[in-house]
């Protein structure tokens, strides 16, 4: 009996080679750099619609256990593609998923054969896309000049985005705030580089002077507050995606133009939009535009030197497409293991 899974050598003469990239794999190899060259493009097919998606779906389990899935197609960037990942409840919130216990896979299929091109280990991807896109935000839609980050979170979200953060912007001063300061004094041993990095005490000292800020906490409340923040400063709240969970205040959201990863998960998950709404203090409507639009010159757009933007995402189908075929490209001209379908 023929089996279904043939492994093969980098050189094989098939059509149907499928690369097959560990987690490990990315986490060692794969720069930040291409990440958020890839993501760009991803965004920019969406902002030309020119990427149809179906984000995230969940199916449970009785016992609280979920496998969550998105999925996306484009012509452009000449795949299919689909994110798969598991989670199991942490605590006694059955709606909260324990992210050190999830499994994600990242699939590509060639959009003309239907080929399975691509099969990555989406651990480490996952929050490596996530930095990505906050650094196409920044790129984007903060001030160009901008040199002070503050980052609120010292986890594995908030080392992806200050990595993304330095790619696009020359900081010159960043302050790091986390609820135990031993974390965040941990996150800052990681960058010895990096020019006038430094714990402080309190959100108010991280935000109050700070050009850029980057929220990526699981707080369920907010922890910025909109009077903290200085005229003109670019806000990125990237940890929450939760209808009823937030962590900047409506003063940040009513006070500035917002921007979205995409339409859809915005209207159904981001707590800090739906929140502010239901308080009367904003309207799904004055979303300015999906980041797509911007990176592709569609939203008509131009900031002024005195405007507070926020780019409010809970993750979407896009960046994770773009960060998978930008991990296959990388990896094409490289020694991966594959395998055949048969």
């Amino acid at each position: 009996m023929r089996s279904g899974l043939a492994l093969t050598n980098p050189e094989s003469e098939s059509k149907d080679v499928t690369l097959l990239i560990s987690d490990q794999t990315v986490r060692d190899h794969f720069p930040m750099s291409a990440c958020i060259a890839s993501v760009e493009s991803a965004f920019a097919a969406a902002g030309r619609a020119r990427l149809e998606l179906v984000e995230r779906r969940v199916v449970a389990a009785g016992d609280g256990a979920r496998i969550h899935s998105l999925s996306a197609a484009s012509q452009e960037l000449g795949y299919l593609f689909s994110l798969v990942y598991s989670g199991t409840p942490t605590g006694e919130d059955k709606n909260v998923t324990s992210v050190n216990r999830r499994q994600k896979v990242f699939t590509l299929f060639d959009v003309t054969t239907g080929a399975c091109e691509a099969i990555i280990g989406g651990r480490h991807l996952s929050w490596l896309n996530t930095g990505a896109m906050g650094a196409v935000a920044i790129k984007h839609l903060a001030p160009p000049d901008a040199s002070s980050l503050a980052i609120i979170g010292s986890g594995r979200q908030a080392r992806a985005a200050l990595l993304g953060a330095l790619e696009v912007r020359a900081l010159k001063d960043v302050r790091v705030w986390s609820r135990r300061r031993e974390n965040a004094e941990r996150l800052i041993s990681e960058f010895p580089q990096v020019r006038g990095i430094r714990a402080v005490d309190s959100v108010l000292e991280a935000v109050r002077s700070a050009e850029m800020v980057a929220t990526v906490t699981t707080s369920p409340t907010p922890v910025v507050e909109g009077a903290w923040l200085r005229p003109g400063c670019h806000v990125n709240t990237i940890g929450a995606h939760y209808p009823d969970r937030r962590e900047v205040d409506t003063a940040t959201i009513a006070g500035s133009t917002v921007f979205v990863d995409t339409m859809t998960t915005a209207a159904a998950e981001k707590g800090e939009l739906l929140l502010a709404e239901r308080e009367g203090a904003f309207s799904l409507a004055d979303v300015r535009a999906e980041l797509g639009q911007v990176v592709c010159g569609a939203a008509d757009w131009e900031r002024r030197p005195d405007e507070r933007t926020v780019f409010a995402s809970c993750g979407s189908a896009v960046e994770a497409f773009g960060a998978a075929v930008g991990v296959a490209a990388w990896a094409r001209d490289r020694e991966v293991p594959s395998f055949e379908l048969a």
